[in-house]
């Protein structure tokens, strides 16, 4: 594995097998794979091959099936540096070497809760973590569940 030297990951042609696959459903990853790389930015260099910029994804249930680009610099320095950002300012992402907590954020989703749910009642959103994230791996912590939002 790569890593900067802020501790951030970077995919590249050599470690592109470690990263997080696209086109797998959340709930269909490994464990392994979601307590490895949920919540975790990283710099993908080959995202520069398809669009002449570098991407910093994430893991974080934003998408369904594919980690999500957060953002795209011109510079490799530029996404180091964006990507050290957003793990220091972030209430749920991580860097690699810290612990995995299954994490999430949902407040987005409270306003369609109950027509996911099928309901009219709004759940909690505890209720709704455990409904949309029940997939997650518990915390090696077995700590309770941080839900932001």
């Amino acid at each position: 594995m790569k890593f900067t030297t802020n501790r951030i990951p970077v995919k590249n042609k050599e470690t592109e097998p470690e990263f997080p696959c696209h086109d797998r459903l959340n709930e269909q990853r490994s464990k392994e794979e979601l307590k490895r790389w949920w919540n975790v930015p990283y710099i993908d260099e080959l995202y520069y091959e398809e669009t002449g910029a570098i991407g910093v994804f994430v893991l974080d249930g934003s998408t369904w099936d594919n980690p999500r680009k957060i953002s795209e610099h011109d510079s490799f320095d530029e996404a180091v540096s964006a990507a050290g950002f957003y793990v220091k300012h972030s209430p749920l992402w991580r860097k690699f070497d810290e612990p995995y907590e299954p994490t999430a954020r949902i407040e987005h989703l409270m306003d369609m809760s109950p027509l996911i749910h099928g309901k009219l009642k709004k759940p909690s959103k505890e209720e709704l973590f455990s409904h949309m994230f029940s997939w997650l791996p518990e915390s090696d912590a077995k700590d309770k569940v941080k839900i932001v939002g």
